[in-house]
């Protein structure tokens, strides 16, 4: 019964939240990038992407990008890609999330030969 109450309780709390689901900006990803919160967002979006990318090998299906054997990332290395992917945006004004430039780069870091 706890958990179900915590549960139900922290999905109202993110659905009520206005920025529950809005991707991380450019913005925020540099000025609050050394905060926990961040770096819990950081785990979460990596984590994400590798599930989604899991899954589409499972299914036999072309993956976003292919890791090298035993390659274990860490989120300094995650937040080295995202600065490498900000450093290599032209002056667009429509600049993309940080989700976009993640999974961007971890496609072009590590192609899987269908990409």
């Amino acid at each position: 019964m706890i958990k179900k109450s915590l549960a139900l309780l922290l999905s109202i709390e993110i659905l009520a939240s206005p920025n529950a689901w809005a991707d991380l900006s450019i913005a925020d990803f540099e000025n609050k990038g050394k905060t926990q919160s961040t770096n819990t967002y950081l785990l979460g979006l990596s984590s994400g992407l590798n599930a989604t990318n899991k899954a589409l090998i499972a299914k036999k299906q072309v993956p976003l990008y292919c890791y090298p054997p035993y390659l274990n990332l860490t989120i300094a290395d995650y937040r080295e890609i995202i600065f490498t992917g900000i450093k290599e945006l032209d002056d667009n004004p429509v600049k993309p999330s940080v989700d976009d430039i993640l999974l961007q780069k971890l496609s072009k870091l590590y192609p899987c030969g269908y990409n």
